[in-house]
């Protein structure tokens, strides 16, 4: 394509369709979402790509695919809808909703008890909360998702600002009655024995790495994909877990679980906040963000 780009689009309308495009992957599900014809969605993205100077899509047997330059488009248009839509609840007195994506033992654990002082803060604010399995950061759209989240893992998100929240410590807990029929003394009698964890194994490979000894992937015989039913599983004696100091403070303290080895461990994950590059946040999700950070560094 010739010509110079525009600095700025003559239609919106065409904006809109490529929004719900880009979304769908197809032009006949983006026509009868908007309830137009195929030929009227076709002209809309080609109008744009012709206004911009470069094409938007990749056509294949599987679809529409975006290229570089409508990745980036659609990032802004995201953001830009977003911040539309802010307004008109600003505008119309409406009470603003912030999305936030959470991880439930997150949730239940440590946010739960501290909400209250947000509310005594922020009284008009409402919150949405989105629960996610540590999956906010890989979702192709994340911004539909959620406008701010919580996330478990080395901080490596690169299309997220991330702030680290704390220092973590892990903790290897097991049942009362586990630990009868299995004693524990050292790190390396936990190489025969079932190990529990999430998602997956990268946890216990960094844990028996720490402690100079093999890891064995075949130990994992049960990988909960929930963190609430690990824990279960652990205090039912299905085996051994690996879980952040900070989420289990109350089983330790009942004796529901009991820590073999009377220490933590160093971790190299912990928890972060993430926000998707180039979101512009609402004031209710800069508040809510300050808010959680501030309660963080207590």
């Amino acid at each position: 394509m010739l010509g110079s780009p525009v600095s700025k689009i003559r239609n919106l309308n065409s904006i809109q369709v490529f929004n719900v495009v880009s979304r769908l992957k197809s032009i006949t599900h983006a026509a009868r979402f908007l309830n137009i014809s195929q030929s009227s969605v076709s002209y809309h993205i080609k109008k744009l790509e012709d206004e911009l100077c470069v094409i938007l899509f990749e056509r294949g047997r599987e679809g529409l695919t975006l290229t570089s330059h409508g990745k980036v488009l659609s990032q802004h248009v995201e953001s830009g809808l977003r911040s539309i839509q802010n307004g008109l609840e600003q505008a119309s007195g409406q009470t603003e909703a912030v999305r936030v994506a959470i991880l439930p033992m997150f949730a239940s654990r440590w946010l739960s008890p501290r909400l209250g002082s947000f509310w005594d803060a922020h009284p008009n604010t409402q919150l949405s909360f989105r629960s996610h399995n540590n999956t906010y950061a890989t979702k192709e759209r994340p911004t539909e998702f959620a406008d701010l989240g919580i996330m478990w893992g080395l901080g490596d998100w690169t299309e997220f600002d991330v702030t680290h929240l704390w220092f973590e410590e892990m903790v290897v807990v097991c049942s009362p009655e586990y630990l009868r029929e299995h004693p524990i003394n050292k790190p390396s009698d936990l190489k025969e024995l079932t190990l529990l964890h999430v998602d997956d194994e990268t946890r216990w490979q960094e844990w028996f790495t720490n402690n100079h000894l093999d890891f064995l992937p075949s130990q994992m015989k049960m990988m909960p994909q929930e963190p609430h039913f690990q824990l279960s599983s652990t205090i039912n004696g299905l085996g051994v877990a690996l879980i952040p100091h900070s989420m289990i403070q109350s089983e330790l303290e009942s004796g529901a679980l009991l820590n073999p080895f009377d220490r933590t461990f160093g971790t190299s994950f912990t928890y972060y906040l993430t926000v998707p590059k180039g979101v512009s946040l609402s004031q209710p999700a800069i508040n809510f963000k300050n808010w959680l950070l501030a309660h963080c560094s207590v």
